[in-house]
């Protein structure tokens, strides 16, 4: 993983978690955030570590999975397949702050990252800012969970038509 450019708020526009926000909000937001590449199966995101930066998808390809065991059974699968503007790590805005799946990057792929504190001292300054944010993040953790049900549905079918 290599640090490149600086981030403008070209980059964020496009942003899901962002959607909604002014030029100047999105400005803001870009003084903030670096840009890391990571290579075709690096990880930017693990399972179970604690986090204090979001990530989101500045091109490439990313593979949200989740690791499931279930002694003495590990089962990897894939949640979701996201491109660019795709947030891929939400962890840092939610307390515990630990990461629920891991985000491999599944081509070469830029990653935005951005502190959690520094969106906490944004949206001290600009309350309509967490709003929307929070109310963007509220509906992609919505759609995450559906995508995770559909996942475990297929493992679980997965797994009694092979008698485990």
């Amino acid at each position: 993983m290599e640090i490149t450019e600086q981030v403008s708020s070209k980059d964020l526009r496009g942003a899901d978690i962002f959607a909604g926000l002014s030029d100047d909000n999105l400005e803001q937001i870009a003084k903030s955030c670096k840009q890391h590449l990571y290579e075709a199966g690096e990880y930017c995101a693990v399972q179970g570590e604690m986090t204090d930066h979001l990530f989101i998808a500045n091109g490439g390809k990313v593979a949200i999975e989740m690791r499931i065991h279930v002694a003495p059974h590990t089962h990897t699968v894939t949640i979701a397949t996201l491109t660019k503007g795709s947030l891929c790590a939400w962890s840092a805005l939610v307390p515990p702050h630990t990461l629920t799946a891991s985000v491999k990057c599944v081509e070469r792929t830029p990653i935005l990252s951005i502190a959690a504190s520094d969106m906490q001292r944004i949206f001290e300054k600009e309350p309509s800012i967490e709003r929307t944010v929070m109310k963007n993040l509220a509906g992609m953790i919505s759609s995450r969970l559906r995508d995770t049900h559909t996942q475990m549905v297929r493992l679980i079918v997965e797994v009694i038509k092979e008698g485990r």
